[in-house]
């Protein structure tokens, strides 16, 4: 990704097209599973990385010291920084 010169602020992304092996913030959690993905520890704030994505479109995240699966359509409701 190429920023133009004197971006010091991006907004939040889809933790769906976030790349893997990078730290994350939980920024928000939207959508009709909002409490479920509480429940599992994506709460604003919380430290959140991709370790794996397969073909199929699950990703393989760590919140905390677990590791989650989550199919595409759930990561998209997963916003973070």
């Amino acid at each position: 990704m190429i920023l133009a010169k004197g971006t010091s602020h991006i907004g939040p992304v889809s933790l769906a097209a976030a790349p893997e092996r990078v730290s994350y913030m939980v920024e928000g959690v939207t959508g009709p599973e909002q409490r479920r993905l509480s429940e599992m520890g994506f709460v604003e704030g919380a430290r959140i990385s991709v370790v794996n994505r397969t073909r199929e479109g699950i990703l393989v995240v760590k919140v905390g010291g677990s590791r989650l699966a989550l199919a595409r359509g759930m990561a998209d409701y997963v916003m973070v920084r």
